[in-house]
């Protein structure tokens, strides 16, 4: 990673634990962070708001070691898992703003192997019985936009015996891993369907063919280090280690206990695979920095990383009902926070007219992370709000869940109106169903 870049006085570096509780509009949310800490349901959460353009909140509870007894702190680093991908997106979109991708070129300009992929057109059972060539060629849209016909190694049949490890591995590389990938028929003829799966890993080697950098020197040159994302990368810095909390779950008595942290990376030291669909770390002041960026149309601190009407594509909703219409986590584990989303370039999409289960405006964008970190991006109030903790096990959306209602709340006590209170969720089931 790399030096700070003018973060400002909002992001000054806090390096201890919080002592104070949040104060004003948003003590009820503290409240219920602290309560999910203290209720043993998570060792440590870290948590932010901004609006306007201002921090409001900046929040640590709990730990980010229960065995070393080390505090969390507004700085402590999180495996992104999911969350990676709206950063890594945003990044590989600078090349088309520099003309040096086009979203709607054939994927097979960049990579031939992808390009070639045959399609699934007949299964005897679980096993691939006929396939049939893409009827009009995959393009890197569709990959932004997750209709490929790609998905993840469970999607396919089992006769397939693709294995998810033997796609993704660690000691590879995103070449070799392209190469693997290939070898299987596509799911989908491209654009028929939105499907979660290896569409950001496929699209951050196009990232290196194009711009003859491995993936992780292409995304520190072209966003990282830009807009002073110092603690975002593909592993902690040297000498910083301690500063990655530790996964946990329940254990069989429904105590936190260690869980192995699921391996997109190493996390701690530069290795050759760069997943750009799950494979960063980074901190809460990073990631609602990042957030700054994409609500201010692709600026921060007078610096342009991406044009306004870049970014306005890549958070307009990209489905079509016959694609799917809204997204899920994975088609085999729907998630309720994000009901009612469709899905940009890279990000999810508050659908309009939609049954949702969180509070939020029209058109605002989200996404979170596998081991319980959550975001969301509302330009109509303005707002930018992360949370971050590393937690595995039932009621991973808890969080998710708690940020938004209580930013909400907490506007509509801030403003004592009832206008933002107004832009909620259709329905609402009980946090115990979700």
């Amino acid at each position: 990673m790399h030096a700070a870049l003018g973060l400002g006085a909002a992001f000054a570096p806090l390096t201890a634990a919080s002592e104070a509780p949040a104060v004003g509009a948003f003590a009820a949310l503290d409240r219920e962070m602290q309560r999910l800490v203290a209720d043993g349901k998570r060792a440590g959460i870290v948590y932010g708001v901004m609006q306007h353009g201002q921090l409001m909140v900046l929040e640590a509870h709990g730990l980010r070691d229960i065995e070393k007894n080390l505090p969390m702190q507004t700085d402590s680093v999180f495996r992104l898992y999911s969350q990676s991908r709206a950063v890594t997106a945003a990044a590989i979109l600078t090349l088309v703003d520099a003309g040096q991708l086009s979203l709607d070129a054939p994927v097979a300009r960049y990579l031939p192997e992808i390009g070639a992929m045959r399609v699934i057109s007949a299964l005897r059972g679980a096993t691939v019985a006929q396939t049939e060539p893409q009827r009009r060629p995959m393009t890197v849209r569709q990959l932004f936009n997750y209709t490929s016909g790609l998905g993840y190694a469970a999607d396919w049949p089992a006769g397939a015996a693709m294995r998810q490890r033997d796609i993704l591995r660690l000691d590879g590389t995103l070449a070799e891993m392209i190469t693997k990938l290939s070898a299987y028929p596509l799911l989908y003829q491209p654009g028929q369907r939105w499907v979660y799966g290896f569409h950001s890993d496929v699209l951050g080697r196009i990232a290196e063919v194009v711009s003859g950098q491995s993936f992780d020197v292409f995304l520190d040159e072209r966003l990282l280090a830009p807009i002073g994302m110092r603690d975002t990368g593909f592993f902690v810095r040297a000498g910083q280690v301690d500063r990655l909390a530790a996964v946990y779950g329940p254990d069989s008595n429904g105590r936190l206990a260690p869980r192995p942290a699921v391996a997109s990376s190493s996390y701690t030291q530069r290795d050759t695979l760069f997943s750009a669909g799950g494979g960063l770390v980074s901190t809460v002041p990073d990631y609602l920095r990042f957030g700054q960026m994409l609500l201010n149309g692709g600026a921060i601190d007078n610096l342009r990383v991406l044009r306004a009407s870049t970014v306005r594509a890549m958070t307009r909703n990209a489905l079509t009902p016959v694609q799917g219409g809204e997204v899920n986590w994975y088609r085999y584990q729907p998630a309720a926070l994000f009901r009612g989303y469709g899905w940009g370039l890279g990000i999810g999409v508050r659908l309009p007219d939609r049954v949702h289960t969180v509070p939020g405006s029209d058109g605002d964008l989200a996404w979170g992370g596998l081991a319980s970190t959550t975001y969301f991006i509302d330009p109509k109030e303005q707002i930018v709000a992360v949370a971050m903790s590393q937690y595995l096990g039932p009621g991973v959306d808890d969080l998710g869940f708690i940020l938004r209602e209580g930013v909400y709340a907490g506007l509509c006590a801030q403003s004592g109106a009832a206008k933002p209170c107004d832009r909620t969720q259709s329905a609402t089931p009980s946090r115990a169903g979700r």
